[in-house]
């Protein structure tokens, strides 16, 4: 509990160094999953694939990335560049750091819960059945007319042999 910049600046590379070594299993997990569908991790289970990416991303951007750049940057090495003896509000500085850990816990208990619970990418991602609705409905008051209709036939030929997105198949589990 030290209010010393330099102190806390290196518990931040510290803390930002093992989070991303968990970060990174977390990735060669992912990895190990898109070489071989099926593996010992997932066994198929798309949704806990997901939690994990979700799990993967808030781990090293906000537990990694963050930590070094403003919790080791900024207090290393640009007071030592400005010329100060200490930052502004060491003990806030403090504060902000060991809420880090506290918060790291909490994620990480949440990454590797069952996996119908918590995760950004929904199956919704994969399938967008509403929105397929609302395409047709879209054109739906000009029917009679001949041009709107040909756009429509336009619009609706460059979307199935589009390169940049490919519908996946749809995830259907009973349970979700």
């Amino acid at each position: 509990y030290t209010i010393n910049h330099k102190r806390i600046a290196i518990n931040y590379l510290y803390f930002s160094m093992v989070t991303g070594l968990s970060g990174a299993a977390l990735a060669t997990m992912i990895r190990m999953e898109l070489a071989h569908p099926g593996s010992p991790f997932f066994k198929g289970d798309s949704l806990r694939y997901l939690q994990v990416i979700t799990a993967h991303g808030l781990i090293m951007v906000f537990f990694v990335v963050v930590p070094i750049l403003f919790g080791g940057f900024a207090n290393f090495l640009i007071p030592y560049h400005v010329g100060s003896k200490d930052v502004a509000y060491p003990r806030l500085n403090s504060i902000g750091f060991w809420i880090q850990p506290c918060g790291y816990i909490l994620l990480a208990k949440i990454g590797f819960l069952r996996p119908q619970f918590w995760r950004y990418y929904d199956k919704t991602s994969f399938s967008f059945p509403f929105l397929e609705k609302m395409k047709y409905n879209q054109y739906k008051e000009y029917k009679n007319d001949y041009l709107f209709y040909l756009d429509f036939l336009k619009k609706e030929i460059t979307d199935d042999h589009s390169f940049f997105w490919k519908a996946r198949k749809v995830i259907k589990l009973p349970q979700y």
